[in-house]
């Protein structure tokens, strides 16, 4: 923020001058230069770099590194949460020097957990107030997603190829090793199944094992894969009735679909350039982040209407 309002500062010194020497021409040529440009950081003034969605009372909660780059720095913690309903956007949880890069969202019993790389930061929903953390291994550097089945929260560790399952009704909240996947990225639930997408662990070079995985039930865990088309898989929901498993896929700029009994994908929707991160499915309702372009989008599934929020 300190950069906008320096920036600010420069743009009302610069018409003060034009309008000192009467030079109104020069106004107009200044501001046509200004907004034709790259868009800057004001562009998009309601946040920046959504990483994840998740509807929540009518409305729709929206994770956000608030960073002028994409990879913050070491004291570069910007991160914030805000809400958007009824087309108003409002902020949720301020950047108050706790979030890093807050990604995934999930909500039990009036708290609102955050995957924040290295942690879990937990707030009240009444009072917006922070409520703990729960820690992981030092070694865990980045925890991606994180989705709620019951009582547990599962939890994917991009770095250390592992899934951690959290049983929420115990005091301590102790992260537990659930699950071996090669980078798991993106995960779902639908009933006792489990569903996670793999990701490349550098983010480029796609291997055979960056498919979806299914795990049918979570008490017993283990995987098979679901598609065979390898991506660069990044969020994962389910439909209601768990037909279909939708993945946003970074390779293509597109969200596919998977049907959990056959494993046939299909498109659903694709935009050049899109960089999809976590989605969210509501009724029919498809919520996209697109994340470099500091927007989400609202694909219908039914209509093939698709808007936009930003």
């Amino acid at each position: 923020m300190s950069f906008l309002f320096s920036f600010y500062d420069i743009i009302a010194s610069m018409v003060e001058f034009f309008r000192f020497y009467n030079m109104k021409k020069y106004i107009v040529l200044f501001f046509a230069f200004i907004f034709a440009s790259s868009g800057l950081a004001f562009a998009n003034t309601n946040f920046r770099f959504n990483e994840s969605v998740l509807p929540y009372n009518n409305g729709l909660l929206i994770s956000n590194y608030g960073t002028q780059e994409h990879t913050p720095k070491e004291n570069e913690i910007t991160g914030n949460i805000v809400y958007y309903k009824n087309k108003k956007i409002k902020s949720f949880i301020p950047a108050k020097g706790i979030l890093n890069q807050p990604t995934a969202m999930a909500v039990y019993k009036n708290k609102l957990y955050v995957c924040n790389r290295k942690n879990i930061v937990v707030y009240n929903l009444t009072s917006k107030k922070l409520a703990g953390i729960i820690g992981f291994e030092p070694e865990v550097k980045t925890l991606n997603d994180i989705v709620l089945s019951g009582d547990e929260l599962f939890v994917t560790a991009t770095d250390k190829d592992c899934v951690y399952k959290i049983n929420l009704k115990e005091k301590n909240l102790l992260p537990q090793k659930w699950l071996t996947i090669p980078s798991p990225n993106g995960i779902a639930a639908f009933d006792n199944t489990i569903y996670i997408a793999s990701i490349p662990s550098d983010y480029k070079n796609i291997t055979s094992e960056n498919v979806v995985y299914t795990v049918k039930d979570k008490n017993n865990p283990v995987a098979q894969k679901l598609n065979m088309t390898p991506g660069l898989y990044d969020g994962v929901a389910v439909s209601p009735d768990g037909k279909f498993v939708y993945v946003s896929d970074w390779h293509t700029s597109s969200v596919i679909s998977i049907d959990t009994e056959t494993g046939v994908e299909k498109p659903v929707f694709m935009q050049s350039g899109m960089t999809p991160a976590d989605i969210a499915l509501n009724g029919q309702k498809l919520y996209i982040s697109d994340m470099f372009s500091h927007r989400v989008i609202v694909f219908d599934i039914k209509s093939g209407k698709t808007n936009i929020i930003q």
